[in-house]
Protein backbone atom coordinates (compact mmCIF):
# COMPACT_ATOMS: atom_id res chain seq x y z
CA UNK A 1 0.00 0.00 0.00
CA UNK A 2 1.03 3.59 -0.56
CA UNK A 3 1.95 4.54 3.01
CA UNK A 4 5.12 6.63 2.74
CA UNK A 5 5.51 9.91 0.95
CA UNK A 6 8.15 12.50 0.26
CA UNK A 7 7.88 15.90 1.85
CA UNK A 8 6.03 18.90 0.49
CA UNK A 9 9.40 20.33 -0.53
CA UNK A 10 9.36 17.89 -3.47
CA UNK A 11 5.82 18.76 -4.55
CA UNK A 12 7.09 20.54 -7.61
CA UNK A 13 7.86 17.15 -9.12
CA UNK A 14 4.19 16.32 -9.55
CA UNK A 15 3.70 19.16 -12.00
CA UNK A 16 3.79 17.90 -15.61
CA UNK A 17 6.36 19.16 -18.06
CA UNK A 18 5.73 22.71 -19.16
CA UNK A 19 3.07 22.89 -21.81
CA UNK A 20 4.23 23.49 -25.34
CA UNK A 21 3.07 26.56 -27.19
CA UNK A 22 -0.48 26.36 -28.49
CA UNK A 23 -1.36 23.12 -26.72
CA UNK A 24 -4.99 22.05 -26.95
CA UNK A 25 -7.12 22.30 -23.83
CA UNK A 26 -8.67 19.05 -22.64
CA UNK A 27 -12.44 19.40 -22.32
CA UNK A 28 -14.74 19.05 -19.32
CA UNK A 29 -16.00 15.70 -20.53
CA UNK A 30 -16.32 13.58 -17.39
CA UNK A 31 -19.77 11.94 -17.33
CA UNK A 32 -21.54 12.67 -14.02
CA UNK A 33 -24.88 10.94 -14.58
CA UNK A 34 -26.72 13.95 -15.96
CA UNK A 35 -24.17 15.52 -18.26
CA UNK A 36 -20.47 16.33 -18.44
CA UNK A 37 -18.11 18.33 -16.26
CA UNK A 38 -14.57 18.41 -14.92
CA UNK A 39 -15.27 16.17 -11.91
CA UNK A 40 -17.25 13.14 -10.84
CA UNK A 41 -17.37 11.90 -7.24
CA UNK A 42 -19.72 9.06 -6.37
CA UNK A 43 -20.55 5.43 -6.98
CA UNK A 44 -19.08 3.30 -9.72
CA UNK A 45 -21.09 1.36 -12.26
CA UNK A 46 -23.71 2.86 -14.54
CA UNK A 47 -26.65 5.20 -14.17
CA UNK A 48 -30.08 4.16 -15.53
CA UNK A 49 -30.68 7.47 -17.32
CA UNK A 50 -28.06 6.97 -20.02
CA UNK A 51 -26.72 3.51 -19.12
CA UNK A 52 -23.23 4.96 -19.31
CA UNK A 53 -20.38 4.38 -16.93
CA UNK A 54 -20.22 7.05 -14.26
CA UNK A 55 -16.98 9.01 -14.35
CA UNK A 56 -15.99 7.95 -17.85
CA UNK A 57 -14.42 10.52 -20.19
CA UNK A 58 -16.08 11.03 -23.56
CA UNK A 59 -13.98 12.82 -26.21
CA UNK A 60 -11.53 14.46 -23.78
CA UNK A 61 -10.38 16.93 -26.42
CA UNK A 62 -9.92 16.68 -30.19
CA UNK A 63 -11.39 13.17 -30.26
CA UNK A 64 -8.87 11.62 -27.85
CA UNK A 65 -11.39 9.07 -26.55
CA UNK A 66 -14.68 7.49 -27.47
CA UNK A 67 -15.39 6.36 -23.90
CA UNK A 68 -12.49 6.09 -21.50
CA UNK A 69 -11.75 5.22 -17.90
CA UNK A 70 -14.15 2.83 -16.17
CA UNK A 71 -14.13 -0.71 -14.75
CA UNK A 72 -16.00 -3.03 -17.06
CA UNK A 73 -15.42 -6.30 -15.18
CA UNK A 74 -14.32 -7.81 -11.88
CA UNK A 75 -16.10 -5.53 -9.43
CA UNK A 76 -18.63 -8.21 -8.51
CA UNK A 77 -19.62 -8.08 -4.85
CA UNK A 78 -17.23 -5.24 -4.03
CA UNK A 79 -18.62 -1.74 -3.63
CA UNK A 80 -16.94 0.94 -5.72
CA UNK A 81 -16.58 4.67 -5.25
CA UNK A 82 -14.92 6.99 -7.76
CA UNK A 83 -13.19 10.35 -7.86
CA UNK A 84 -12.52 11.32 -11.47
CA UNK A 85 -11.09 14.74 -12.31
CA UNK A 86 -9.60 16.80 -15.08
CA UNK A 87 -6.51 18.24 -13.41
CA UNK A 88 -4.46 21.13 -14.70
CA UNK A 89 -2.17 20.41 -17.62
CA UNK A 90 -4.51 18.11 -19.58
CA UNK A 91 -4.30 15.26 -17.03
CA UNK A 92 -7.33 13.10 -16.30
CA UNK A 93 -7.08 11.28 -12.96
CA UNK A 94 -9.15 8.22 -12.04
CA UNK A 95 -9.17 7.30 -8.34
CA UNK A 96 -11.28 4.23 -7.50
CA UNK A 97 -11.84 2.60 -4.11
CA UNK A 98 -13.14 -0.95 -3.77
CA UNK A 99 -14.53 -2.16 -0.43
CA UNK A 100 -15.34 -5.70 0.70
CA UNK A 101 -18.38 -5.64 2.96
CA UNK A 102 -18.62 -9.44 3.19
CA UNK A 103 -17.32 -11.73 5.92
CA UNK A 104 -14.64 -13.37 3.76
CA UNK A 105 -11.86 -12.30 1.41
CA UNK A 106 -12.65 -11.55 -2.21
CA UNK A 107 -10.11 -12.35 -4.94
CA UNK A 108 -10.86 -10.89 -8.34
CA UNK A 109 -9.36 -9.26 -11.43
CA UNK A 110 -10.54 -5.70 -11.86
CA UNK A 111 -10.35 -4.43 -15.44
CA UNK A 112 -9.90 -0.73 -16.17
CA UNK A 113 -11.10 -0.04 -19.72
CA UNK A 114 -10.87 2.68 -22.34
CA UNK A 115 -12.17 2.99 -25.88
CA UNK A 116 -9.60 5.15 -27.66
CA UNK A 117 -10.34 7.61 -30.43
CA UNK A 118 -7.89 6.09 -32.92
CA UNK A 119 -10.37 3.55 -34.39
CA UNK A 120 -7.86 0.72 -34.38
CA UNK A 121 -5.10 2.63 -36.17
CA UNK A 122 -2.92 3.47 -33.20
CA UNK A 123 0.84 3.57 -32.77
CA UNK A 124 1.84 2.26 -29.34
CA UNK A 125 5.08 2.37 -27.37
CA UNK A 126 5.88 1.26 -23.83
CA UNK A 127 8.71 3.48 -22.55
CA UNK A 128 8.41 2.15 -19.00
CA UNK A 129 6.51 -0.58 -17.19
CA UNK A 130 3.18 0.93 -16.18
CA UNK A 131 3.23 3.50 -19.01
CA UNK A 132 1.87 3.22 -22.55
CA UNK A 133 2.14 6.07 -25.07
CA UNK A 134 -0.25 5.94 -28.02
CA UNK A 135 -1.42 8.04 -30.93
CA UNK A 136 -3.47 7.63 -34.07
CA UNK A 137 -1.51 6.37 -37.08
CA UNK A 138 -1.81 8.75 -40.01
CA UNK A 139 -1.08 5.89 -42.39
CA UNK A 140 2.61 6.63 -42.76
CA UNK A 141 3.82 5.72 -39.30
CA UNK A 142 3.42 9.20 -37.79
CA UNK A 143 0.84 10.55 -35.35
CA UNK A 144 -2.42 11.64 -36.97
CA UNK A 145 -4.95 14.22 -35.85
CA UNK A 146 -5.87 12.76 -32.43
CA UNK A 147 -3.83 13.81 -29.39
CA UNK A 148 -0.91 11.73 -28.19
CA UNK A 149 -1.91 9.85 -25.04
CA UNK A 150 0.22 8.91 -22.05
CA UNK A 151 -1.64 6.21 -20.13
CA UNK A 152 -0.29 5.45 -16.65
CA UNK A 153 -1.37 2.40 -14.63
CA UNK A 154 1.07 2.32 -11.72
CA UNK A 155 4.66 1.51 -10.80
CA UNK A 156 4.32 -1.61 -8.61
CA UNK A 157 3.64 -4.12 -11.40
CA UNK A 158 0.12 -4.74 -10.14
CA UNK A 159 -1.53 -3.33 -13.26
CA UNK A 160 -1.03 -5.24 -16.52
CA UNK A 161 -1.79 -2.82 -19.37
CA UNK A 162 -2.25 -3.46 -23.07
CA UNK A 163 -3.75 -1.84 -26.16
CA UNK A 164 -5.48 -4.06 -28.70
CA UNK A 165 -7.09 -2.30 -31.67
CA UNK A 166 -8.66 0.82 -30.15
CA UNK A 167 -9.08 -0.76 -26.71
CA UNK A 168 -7.05 0.03 -23.59
CA UNK A 169 -7.25 -2.55 -20.80
CA UNK A 170 -5.48 -2.73 -17.44
CA UNK A 171 -6.04 -5.86 -15.35
CA UNK A 172 -5.47 -5.66 -11.59
CA UNK A 173 -5.50 -9.03 -9.81
CA UNK A 174 -6.30 -8.22 -6.18
CA UNK A 175 -7.44 -9.76 -2.93
CA UNK A 176 -9.54 -7.58 -0.65
CA UNK A 177 -9.91 -8.88 2.89
CA UNK A 178 -13.20 -8.84 4.72
CA UNK A 179 -14.09 -5.32 5.83
CA UNK A 180 -11.12 -3.76 4.02
CA UNK A 181 -10.66 -1.44 1.05
CA UNK A 182 -8.04 -0.78 -1.57
CA UNK A 183 -7.74 1.95 -4.17
CA UNK A 184 -6.40 2.05 -7.72
CA UNK A 185 -5.07 5.16 -9.43
CA UNK A 186 -4.91 5.69 -13.20
CA UNK A 187 -3.92 8.68 -15.34
CA UNK A 188 -4.44 9.77 -18.93
CA UNK A 189 -2.50 12.75 -20.31
CA UNK A 190 -3.24 14.46 -23.65
CA UNK A 191 -0.56 16.20 -25.73
CA UNK A 192 -1.23 18.01 -28.98
CA UNK A 193 -0.52 21.36 -30.56
CA UNK A 194 -3.56 23.22 -31.84
CA UNK A 195 -2.82 22.08 -35.41
CA UNK A 196 -2.29 18.46 -34.49
CA UNK A 197 0.41 16.47 -32.70
CA UNK A 198 4.09 16.93 -33.52
CA UNK A 199 7.24 15.00 -32.63
CA UNK A 200 7.62 17.41 -29.71
CA UNK A 201 4.16 16.38 -28.45
CA UNK A 202 5.22 12.75 -28.59
CA UNK A 203 8.20 13.61 -26.41
CA UNK A 204 5.97 15.64 -24.09
CA UNK A 205 3.59 12.70 -23.66
CA UNK A 206 6.45 10.39 -22.81
CA UNK A 207 8.12 12.76 -20.33
CA UNK A 208 4.85 13.67 -18.63
CA UNK A 209 3.86 10.01 -18.45
CA UNK A 210 7.15 9.16 -16.79
CA UNK A 211 6.69 12.02 -14.33
CA UNK A 212 3.23 10.72 -13.40
CA UNK A 213 4.61 7.20 -13.10
CA UNK A 214 7.30 8.13 -10.60
CA UNK A 215 5.57 11.05 -8.83
CA UNK A 216 1.81 10.64 -9.28
CA UNK A 217 -0.32 13.73 -8.85
CA UNK A 218 -2.08 13.41 -5.50
CA UNK A 219 -3.36 16.92 -4.91
CA UNK A 220 -6.91 16.95 -3.55
CA UNK A 221 -6.73 13.41 -2.18
CA UNK A 222 -6.89 12.83 1.56
CA UNK A 223 -4.18 11.09 3.59
CA UNK A 224 -6.53 8.14 4.01
CA UNK A 225 -7.16 7.92 0.27
CA UNK A 226 -3.46 8.08 -0.52
CA UNK A 227 -2.62 5.39 2.03
CA UNK A 228 -5.06 2.98 0.34
CA UNK A 229 -3.46 3.14 -3.14
CA UNK A 230 -2.25 -0.32 -4.18
CA UNK A 231 -0.67 0.27 -7.60
CA UNK A 232 1.83 3.05 -6.79
CA UNK A 233 4.80 2.89 -4.47
CA UNK A 234 6.23 5.91 -2.68
CA UNK A 235 7.57 8.34 -5.30
CA UNK A 236 11.33 8.58 -5.71
CA UNK A 237 12.96 11.96 -6.40
CA UNK A 238 14.70 12.46 -9.73
CA UNK A 239 18.54 12.57 -9.65
CA UNK A 240 18.51 16.36 -10.10
CA UNK A 241 16.28 16.63 -7.04
CA UNK A 242 18.65 14.46 -5.02
CA UNK A 243 21.47 16.80 -6.05
CA UNK A 244 19.47 19.80 -4.86
CA UNK A 245 18.67 18.04 -1.59
CA UNK A 246 22.34 17.15 -1.02
CA UNK A 247 23.35 20.73 -1.77
CA UNK A 248 20.77 21.92 0.73
CA UNK A 249 22.04 19.49 3.38
CA UNK A 250 25.58 20.69 2.70
CA UNK A 251 24.58 24.32 3.21
CA UNK A 252 22.81 23.41 6.45
CA UNK A 253 25.92 21.59 7.66
CA UNK A 254 28.16 24.54 6.76
CA UNK A 255 25.84 26.90 8.62
CA UNK A 256 25.94 24.69 11.71
CA UNK A 257 29.72 24.51 11.65
CA UNK A 258 29.96 28.29 11.39
CA UNK A 259 27.53 28.78 14.25
CA UNK A 260 29.61 26.49 16.44
CA UNK A 261 32.93 28.14 15.43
Amino acid sequence: MFTRFISAALAVLIIPAAAHAQQIQATDSVFNGNGYGSTYIGAGGTTPLYNQALGQVVDGGNGAFDAFGFYNSGVGSLSQTRQVELLSGNVFRFFDTFTNHSASSVTTTLNFFGNLGSDGDEIVSAPKAGLLVSCEDDGSGSCGSDPVLALVSGNTGLGQASISPDRYNVSFSVTVKAGESLSLLNFAFLASDMNGPTDADLMLARSTGESLLYTPRLEGLSTQQIASIANFAAPVPEPSTWAMMLLGFGLVGLSLRRSRG
